[in-house]
């Protein structure tokens, strides 16, 4: 058979894919690449050896195609449920016109997980999930953004096309014109001294993040389950993406010393600011976003974006956020009926950081 399980003897080959024809790279492969990929597909502590991933050979045993599968613990009504989430997946150019595609993805819709997901498809691998009866879930693909610079904003977006060298010497440019304009807006739009929020920040803890997410579950009906292990390492993993910029991970008390919120998110510098996650009491929960965006402007980013929870739309819209549905598609493939539905209906407790985005090798 031409598709089989992904093993550690193959992990040479498959970075080389992956570096070649996913990320369109030339030159020498980092040496880093091999280890991150080992340590994701092999020596977590969420692997199962029953949602392994997949490679595809050709006639001669040379590898082609790969799909990479990562397992996640959740939980349906306080019960126990199994999740894969594909991630990672490249084909050859020379065998994209044949049986590869299909091949892997029929072996990962074969497996006997509870609940199949994808939460970063382009619109190429969405519309082949799709044929294989995944259901494309808006409730999930909700994606906002909200500006901190808007002049710096709307220039770093006009150039994100161009080529690395151009880029940098029109926002260098105009650097000094965006300033004026960013001040000018910022007054207009609020002419007293910004407020400060009634939140005291701190370094957010493993043990401070664990107990905000057991809190969170109440009222959603899946959510995922982590323990000191896995979330530390999924935390350190997230850390190595040195592409997105450095993660900032905050916990926010109020005047009694109480934890009412929290953030993820990866912070550079004249940049949009990926957000991992933002989480907190519900009544709390628009000072929660200020907060956030009080510190990323103290951080120099021009912009922030994230993934919103569709119960909170209104929150997010009220903080000046504008939403799209192009960052990234979430396509699901539940085994039972009732999963669907409560993915659709938005009571999952699902975020950034417990899918197949925050695992990207980050070269």
């Amino acid at each position: 058979m031409p598709v089989r399980e992904f093993v550690k003897t193959d992990v040479l080959q498959v970075v080389s894919l992956y570096w070649k024809f996913m990320l369109s790279r030339t030159g020498e492969i980092p040496a880093e690449l091999h280890p991150v990929f080992t340590d994701l597909y092999f020596c977590n502590p969420m692997v199962d050896a029953r949602g392994p991933s997949f490679v595809y050979e050709d006639a001669s045993g040379e590898i082609v195609g790969f799909l990479g599968v990562t397992n996640r613990r959740m939980c349906l009504h306080g019960e126990p449920i199994r999740v894969g989430y594909a991630g990672n997946f490249v084909i050859h150019p020379n065998a994209r016109s044949g049986l590869a595609a299909p091949g892997l993805l029929g072996a990962f819709v074969a497996g006997n997980q509870d609940l199949l997901l994808t939460d970063s498809a382009n619109d190429i691998s969405r519309h082949l999930f799709r044929r294989l009866s995944f259901k494309t879930v808006p409730a999930l693909n909700i994606h906002w953004i909200r500006p901190l610079g808007v002049a710096e904003c709307a220039v770093y977006l006009a150039s994100r096309g161009m080529n690395r060298a151009l880029a940098s010497s029109i926002r260098i440019a105009t650097k000094p014109f965006c300033l004026i304009v960013d001040h000018l807006t910022r007054k207009l739009l609020n002419p007293g001294p910004v407020a400060k929020t009634p939140l005291h920040p701190e370094e957010l803890s493993l043990e401070t993040l664990l107990h905000c997410l057991a809190g969170s579950q109440k009222g959603y009906s899946l959510w995922p389950e982590y323990d000191a292990q896995s979330l530390q390492w999924v935390l350190q993993f997230i850390r190595r993406n040195k592409k997105r910029g450095t993660l900032r991970c905050i916990a926010l008390r109020d005047e009694t010393q109480t934890v009412i919120g929290w953030y993820l998110y990866h912070c550079r510098r004249g940049a949009v600011g990926e957000v991992v996650q933002v989480g907190g009491q519900p009544p709390a929960f628009k000072t929660i976003l200020e907060h956030l965006f009080q510190d990323a402007r103290e951080q120099e980013v021009i912009a922030l974006q994230g993934v919103a929870d569709y119960r909170k739309l209104g929150d997010f819209s009220d903080k000046g956020c504008y939403f799209t549905c192009r960052g990234g598609w979430a396509v699901a493939h539940p085994r039972r009926s009732d999963l669907l539905e409560i993915l659709k209906r938005g009571d999952a407790l699902l975020t950034r950081l417990d899918g197949e985005w925050c695992l990207s090798p980050g070269i």
